[in-house]
């Protein structure tokens, strides 16, 4: 397992979160990395949707235009 220094400001935070929550802190860390990388997932397949709508509306303008 990989080790991470984590900031004491946030690692207070980290323990009375966790102890609020009912979790040890490593879980607490492992579900917060989990769901983290799940939203950036999203965030990839939102943006490579984005780029496909862009390449497509960039064709379709140059047809339209050819047109005129």
């Amino acid at each position: 397992m990989a080790s991470v220094t984590i900031p004491k400001k946030l690692e207070k935070e980290l323990k009375t979160i966790s102890r609020k929550l009912g979790l040890s802190r490593e879980d607490f860390l492992l579900n917060a990395i989990l769901y983290y990388l799940q939203v950036l997932e999203k965030k990839m397949e939102l943006k490579k949707e984005l780029e496909i709508w862009e390449r497509t509306s960039d064709i379709d303008l140059a047809k339209f235009e050819k047109n005129i």
